[in-house]
Formats: structure tokens, sequence, C-alpha cells
């Protein structure tokens, strides 16, 4: 009574069955890695890109591959246009190599790309790789074109100079100023004394503003002064400079009364010999701050717009010609601005006593505003001198 129902099983176990289980080979797919190298300082630095299959294949596999511009462009690596990859059977990393260009110019990380298209017998999993090409550099771009000053005057003797010719800042005329307090403006950036943010360079001085998350800031840069070791009382005053550029930059080349620490702003007086807002290179301020207080500030002042070029490109002069109750400012030699102590009005005139000089480049503030997705770092203000005649 068993045996019919035996046979049904084994013939529904065997039908069908021809013992092959064989599935058809799926196609792999494709990824390329992403590359974080150092740019290097000179020829080229080959930057590798790793191409690999999630399995292996019995057929050729092929892919082309071309570089895309981003924050770096073509003139910073060697860009490609369509070129084949092949995986042979079984094969399944492959390498690819961009030339990147070295140099020893400081930059911020750049970035491009390596994008994958029209693959065969493989379909594309991750496409496209980023290259970030990191700084490795601390040199500022420039070179010496620009307008120069005389180095001497009539009627006039050289009584104190710094060319920047050493190799560090000269402690005995120069102070760091630290720190990242707003400085009275809300500025952005956090001071510092490293040598990422001040430098000397072929007999110039840098002061290099970055983009970096420093001390509770996400900018840093340099502030310097001459208070207590450098302080003058009339005379011609020349300083040669390339000043920075770009939306929230902000230079200054400038100078405090001595007695501030007794007086108080603006009671001490304050001569802005140059400032300069980045988003409009090519108009530098000069203005004379005064007052008896706060309450009573005055200030008198002026502006000059290059006729070509910005004060990006090459060096400028930046003078001041100073006598008993008169200040006079000038760029490359050209007068734009006269105060006299007549001008003042019924505040006390606070220019005829000694100034010491502050050097800085500040970031953000209530002048400038804030940087913005326009402004590339990092900046440099690059002072070749300052001379004082009297």
């Amino acid at each position: 009574m068993y045996l019919p129902f035996f046979c049904l099983v084994l013939f529904s176990c065997g039908k069908g069955g021809d013992g092959n289980n064989t599935q058809p080979q799926k196609d792999p797919q494709i990824s390329i890695s992403d590359a974080y190298l150092f740019e290097g300082n000179s020829g080229t630095t080959s930057f590798p890109f790793t191409v690999t299959l999630d399995h292996a294949s019995s057929k050729i596999v092929t892919v082309y591959y071309s570089t895309a511009e981003g924050s770096a462009g073509s003139g910073d690596y060697t860009s490609v246009s369509n070129q084949l990859l092949t995986f042979q059977p079984n094969e399944t990393s492959k390498t690819i190599n961009i030339n990147v260009t070295a140099d020893d110019i400081e930059e911020a990380d750049e970035q491009f790309s390596v994008v994958l298209s029209g693959p065969a017998n493989a379909s594309l999993a991750k496409s496209t790789a980023v290259a970030t090409i990191r700084n490795d550099d601390t040199k500022a771009a420039f070179n010496n074109t620009g307008f120069d000053a005389p180095t001497s005057y009539p009627g006039y003797s050289l009584v104190w100079s710094d060319e920047f010719n050493g190799t560090s800042l000269d402690a005995s005329a120069w102070t760091f100023e630290t720190g990242n307090n707003g400085w009275g403006n809300n500025e952005l950036e956090n001071y510092t004394d490293r040598p990422d943010n001040l430098s000397l360079q072929d007999g110039k001085l840098v002061i290099h503003a970055l983009k970096e998350n420093y001390g509770g800031s996400s900018y840093t840069s340099a502030r310097i002064k001459t208070q207590g070791k450098k302080e003058f009382k009339y005379g011609r005053i020349d300083i040669r400079a390339i000043l920075p550029k770009g939306k929230g930059v902000w230079p200054a080349l400038w100078m405090l009364g001595s007695n501030i620490n007794t007086v108080g702003w603006p009671m001490s007086g304050e001569i802005d010999i140059m400032e300069l807002l980045g988003q409009d290179p090519t108009k530098a301020y000069g203005t004379l701050h005064y007052g008896a207080s706060a309450a009573t500030h005055g200030q008198k002042g002026s502006s000059y717009i290059l006729q070509s070029g910005s004060f990006n490109d090459e060096f400028h002069v930046f003078s001041m010609e100073w006598k008993q109750d008169q200040i006079k400012l000038y760029i490359d030699n050209n007068l734009y601005l006269t105060v006299n102590s007549t001008d003042v009005g019924s505040n006390p005139y606070p220019f005829n006593q000694p100034f010491f000089f502050i050097f800085n480049v500040a970031v953000g503030g209530n002048w400038p505003g804030s940087p913005d997705a326009t402004t590339t770092f990092p900046q440099w203000m690059i002072v070749d001198y300052v001379r004082v005649y009297q």
C-alpha cells in the first residue's frame, strides 16, 4: 500500500533536475579611491588613485577616466581626458597616477577630481575621486616690482629703518601683540607670534593671514608694534608694501600716541598711514583720529584710488610728512590728505607728541565685515621697509 506513494516521491524529487545549478556571472562594480597628499616643493608629485573591482571577472573590463577642476585649476596638475583603463580577466586593482605641479609657495589646500565613465562589462559604484593637494610651503608669492622711495631727502637724515634683511623679527624694535579679544572692532582673527603668521623672506616682512582653527578662532594673523622701543615725533616716514585682498581682510600700517596707556584712546591720537578693505584692493585710506573721549571722537581722512591695477599687484609706498601742527599723507609720493591742528575744532590736537608703529592684518570686524565664499586664504601683507627721516 506504500509503493505508489514512494514512487510519487521519487518522481517528484527528480522532476526537472539536471544537476546544473550554475548562475550567470554578475558584472563587477568599480570604485575609485580619494587621494590626500602633500604637494611637494619642486618638479611634480605623482598622486595615485586606486581603482578596484568588487570581485574578479572572467571578462575584460574597461572604464574611462578624466580629471575635473575644483579649487585646484589645470595649472596645478596635469589634466587628462577620456583615458582608457583596462582590467584583464581576474584583475581586480589598477592605479591611475596624476602629476601635481609642485612649488614652494604657501597656498590653501586645493582639490580636483578624477571621474570614471563609460564602463564595459562592469558598473560604477564610486565614480568620482577627490584629490586634496595639501600645502607644505611657507613662502609668499611676490616680486619686487612697483613704486620705490628715494633713500634720502634734502634737509633730512635717516634716524631709523627696518629693512627686514635678517632671519627673524628684530626684538629690539618690535613686540608681538597676541590673542583674539576682538581688538575693539569685533575682529575674528587670533593674533599669534608663530612663524606661520609672521616670517622674513627675501628681505621682506610677511604677515600671513590664514584660515585655520586656532585658540577658538577660525582665522590667524600677526600684529606687531614698536611701543616702548621705537617711538618718534615728526619727520618723513616711508613704508613700502604689497597689501592683501579679499572680503573681510583688513591690513593696516598705523601709529598710536605713546601716552595711550595713561590717557586712553582717542585722547592719545591715532594715525592710520594706510588701511585697506580687501573687497576693494584698488582703494587705500588714510585717517587721523582724535578726541578728548570716545564720546567726542573725531576723525579726518581721505582715500586714494589707483588708476590701474591694485595694491595687491605690486609694491606701493605709503608716506607721511609730519611736522608741528600738520600731517600730510602720500601714496607713491602723491599727496592726498592734509590735516592741520586747526582742523580738529574744539578737540585737543594730539599729534605733537611721540607715536609708535603698529603693523597688522585683521580678519573681519565692524568696518570690513566678515570673509565670504569669495575670500581666499592665505593672504599676505608684505613690507619691504619702514624708514624714518628727521
